[in-house]
């Protein structure tokens, strides 16, 4: 069975060592620089604890239990409903066949239905693939780092938005 699962703040705290096993499982056997698990652990551990009045989820696509592609989402500024996309990562072998595409449109929904007015990416300058993907999908670069836009967070990303 094939689903996608929005695991909220509430949910992935109540069930972080289920989650973050799947998640190793995803990353398993892939050396690739973005299959790094301590970063996504980073990542993930910085959405969910943010703040109690801050928005954040993570959204899996899962082929009969297993992941298959993930993203994941912070509402950054509450007051101007800002987000923020983290990371965004296909199963080795299923690249190429627009999971990350699908998941990626499936996430900018979620984050329209909670009226976001702004979601920013930040995309290592390298990775000509996901510069790609982001413009098709209507990101575009916004002329600074993505630290630029969103105080605190890591540098050498070019900064994208897509604005509602």
């Amino acid at each position: 069975m094939n689903e996608y699962k929005i695991v909220t703040k509430v949910e992935y705290k109540k069930n972080k060592n289920k989650y973050l096993k799947m998640i190793k499982d995803l990353f398993e056997n892939d050396n690739s620089k973005i299959a790094n698990l301590k970063e996504i652990k980073k990542h993930l551990n910085f959405i969910f604890n943010m703040g109690n009045t801050n928005d954040s989820m993570l959204i899996l696509y899962l082929q009969n239990g297993k992941i298959i592609s993930m993203v994941n989402f912070l509402q950054y500024d509450t007051i101007n409903n800002f987000w923020c996309l983290f990371s965004l990562f296909t199963l080795k072998e299923e690249r190429k066949k627009g999971y990350g595409s699908q998941i990626l449109r499936y996430g900018i929904n979620e984050v329209k239905k909670r009226k976001a007015k702004i979601l920013i990416s930040g995309i290592e300058i390298d990775n000509k693939v996901s510069i790609m993907l982001h413009e098709k999908l209507g990101f575009s670069f916004s002329g600074k780092m993505w630290d630029e836009l969103a105080i605190g967070f890591p540098k050498n990303h070019l900064g994208y938005i897509l604005k509602f």
